[in-house]
């Protein structure tokens, strides 16, 4: 099998898969839908650019080097894109359509009829080299900040490693001894070195893009199954893992606390009159307002249904009654807009002093409930403190 067919079918293979991946990303995971479609689009414009290499010498036609420069331009443009839009940074579109249909313009409508090939692989060259050091510096902190600067640093380098690799191997800027043992070679060798390293970095381009892609997944599971969806604040299973540990350090270190068990007096009428999209509304604006009005140090949940919990570190019973009424006040003086008129919401609050070792966190949630109830049956909106916990 001729060598070049087979530098061919691995471009095509190598490159066709990213295409592919990046279009299942894009499609049907929906990961950063518009970042994968340009990378796609990129992987794909690479691909066709390296696999004109081994056509050039299979159909005898050096023009192909042109229409190379042009596809590699693209790509990249099509890469910084999608780094634009995943980083959510400035897009630069005006510019990008000015330098693709320019270089297109240059290269193939003048540099390709007159037959000038080695001052469109310059000029090409020279504008690929800027991007791609322009999109060095552009994504360098915002990938610091999300990912570590180990990554950020990363990819720099291989940017710089592209750029270095594409002027030395298009310009012929090669070291004497390097450039003599250049010419020595067969041109099958240097075709395959040439498109072996190059692959090289693509492939390592796509991994680094995959990379970020699956850890900005990871970090928004891992939000949701510790967030409420509608509200988001904490959930459940979040402020009892808090409370779990504020439990062990009362145990280690006698380190006292509160919690707060907060109730949206007559919430099911909201939602029997108005429907349940006010009832969200409600609940949005009520949990927005406790998270104001907390204490930076505070965590505030949603329990269920239209029960908050805030979990109060290093607070006695003063304090934690202090900071129950200062939310109590701040609640009961939102208004909600809704259609024609505004929903008055109010809370009652059950608080629950944890300074006794001996106590487990069910017994202590099982002490605010109580006081939740007492706050209800004594008239809502008002602040109920439970009673202190008894050693049986």
């Amino acid at each position: 099998m001729d060598i070049n067919a087979v530098f061919l079918a691995s471009v095509l293979l190598v490159n066709g898969l990213a295409a592919i991946v990046w279009w299942t990303a894009g499609t049907w995971l929906g990961l950063s839908r518009r970042a994968a479609w340009h990378w796609m689009i990129a992987a794909a414009a690479n691909g066709v650019a390296l696999a004109l290499l081994p056509l050039d010498r299979m159909l005898g036609m050096p023009s192909f080097v042109l229409v190379a420069n042009v596809l590699v331009l693209h790509g990249l443009i099509s890469q910084r894109r999608g780094l634009q839009a995943f980083l959510r940074l400035r897009h630069t579109d005006l510019s990008h359509a000015a330098l693709g249909l320019g270089i297109i313009v240059f290269n193939l409508g003048l540099c390709l009829p007159l037959g000038w090939v080695t001052v469109g692989e310059v000029a090409s060259s020279a504008a690929i080299v800027a991007l791609l050091c322009r999109t060095a510096v552009e994504n360098h902190r915002p990938l610091g900040e999300e990912f570590g600067f180990g990554l950020a640093r990363a990819h720099s380098t291989l940017l710089g490693t592209a750029s270095g690799m594409f002027v030395l191997t298009s310009l012929g800027l090669l070291p004497g001894p390097v450039r003599n043992l250049w010419q020595q070679l067969s041109p099958e060798v240097a075709t395959f070195i040439f498109i072996f390293s190059h692959l090289a970095v693509a492939i390592m381009a796509s991994f680094v893009s995959g990379y970020m892609v699956v850890i900005r997944l990871i970090r928004k599971l891992q939000h949701l199954s510790h967030h409420d969806s509608l509200t988001g604040l904490l959930n459940r299973r979040a402020i009892e893992y808090l409370l779990s540990r504020e439990t062990q350090r009362l145990q280690r270190f006698s380190e006292s606390f509160s919690v707060l068990i907060l109730d949206i007096d007559h919430f099911k009428r909201v939602n029997d009159r108005l429907g349940h999209a006010a009832g969200d509304a409600v609940l949005c604006a009520v949990a927005q307002t406790l998270q104001a009005h907390a204490r930076e140090v505070d965590r505030v949940a949603r329990f269920g249904g239209e029960e908050f919990c805030v979990l109060l570190p290093h607070t006695l019973h003063d304090g934690a009654m202090q900071a129950a009424e200062r939310l109590r006040d701040a609640v009961s003086q939102i208004s909600i807009p809704w259609n024609d008129e505004l929903i008055a919401v109010t809370i009652s609050t059950g608080m629950a002093t944890a300074d006794n070792p001996h106590e487990t966190m069910e017994a202590l949630i099982q002490r605010a409930d109580q006081a939740l109830y007492r706050a209800k049956a004594e008239g809502r909106n008002r602040v109920v403190a439970a009673r202190r916990f008894a050693v049986a």
